[in-house]
């Protein structure tokens, strides 16, 4: 792991998108660099309400080996509605990501003071710039699936070419290398309308993010076309990956110990016959018909 050897001095600063769903995986990930013998980890949060600090309270008592930097950033001065504002609503931003994109930009000057080796969400790509501004490793964690970042790696060679949006052309199968084929329909809402200002912004993080120094994985598998390079275009190599994970919050939501119910469940069903689906804090399932 890079920066990770025993008896470092490094300080490692770790940069998580907004909410929950990054800001947790993040404190797991810098138990383990703390576990690797890191000096120093430091987790900067973002907050555009100064009101609202529990849970970044709750998570510093709970983990006292870590920092937690609030960057405060105040709506006026970001040029950021108030958080919940909807990008269909008319007002400013075509879809919720976008709002998040824009207070992370904003949030760049803010970052730029206590930065040492940079470990950033797949949501921070425009914080690329302030690590190359002062000369600092910058490295993205991912927390999806492998398969999605070689998806996402690849997707700069593939969305310049197509004629069509992904919506228009649904039961196309689209070839990403190390994958198997994958339908228009099943992309990404955020980049089925090539025309939409997420899917634009969606492309370009795609497109900036092999600048960093590598990728930490939260998983324990990597694919072949990850190793090979194939995921981008002849010519570029790839980043590093390296796989981390399984990194999982100990314990039950409510902090018993005692196994989960629903393991032992688990346990009795047939090898293979379980399929488990993580929403994120925004996912929804939808079904289509085969």
């Amino acid at each position: 792991m890079p920066g990770a050897t025993a008896a470092t001095h490094k300080t490692v600063v770790l940069y998580p998108s907004l909410g929950m769903g990054h800001l947790n995986p993040v404190v797991e990930l810098a138990k383990v660099f703390l576990r690797r013998g890191v000096a120093a980890v430091i987790i900067a949060v973002v907050e555009v309400d100064s009101s609202d600090t529990t849970t970044t309270d709750r998570l510093a008592a709970a983990n006292p080996g870590i920092t937690f930097r609030r960057l405060l950033l105040l709506p006026d001065a970001a040029a950021v509605p108030p958080r919940g504002l909807l990008q269909d609503d008319g007002r400013r931003h075509s879809h919720p990501i976008m709002r998040t994109i824009d207070v992370l930009r904003a949030a760049n000057p803010v970052l730029r003071d206590l930065l040492c080796e940079l470990v950033i969400d797949m949501f921070c790509t425009d914080a690329l710039d302030v690590a190359a501004e002062l000369g600092v490793p910058a490295y993205f964690f991912f927390t999806s699936a492998l398969g999605d970042l070689a998806v996402m790696l690849h997707l700069p060679c593939v969305f310049p070419d197509a004629r069509s949006s992904f919506k228009d052309m649904p039961y196309t199968a689209l070839r990403f290398p190390g994958v198997p084929p994958i339908r228009g329909m099943d992309m990404a809402t955020t980049m089925q309308d090539r025309e939409s200002d997420i899917a634009r912004a969606c492309l370009h993080q795609c497109a900036r993010m092999p600048e960093a120094r590598g990728f930490l994985v939260n998983t324990f598998d990597w694919l072949e076309a990850l190793r090979s390079g194939s995921c981008m275009p002849a010519g570029r190599p790839t980043p590093p990956v390296y796989c981390i994970g399984p990194l999982i919050v100990p314990g039950n939501p409510g902090g018993h110990n005692e196994r989960h119910v629903c393991l032992t469940w688990l346990d009795a069903q047939p090898n293979r016959s379980v399929v488990f689906l993580s929403f994120g804090s925004m996912g929804v399932l939808i079904c289509w018909p085969l």
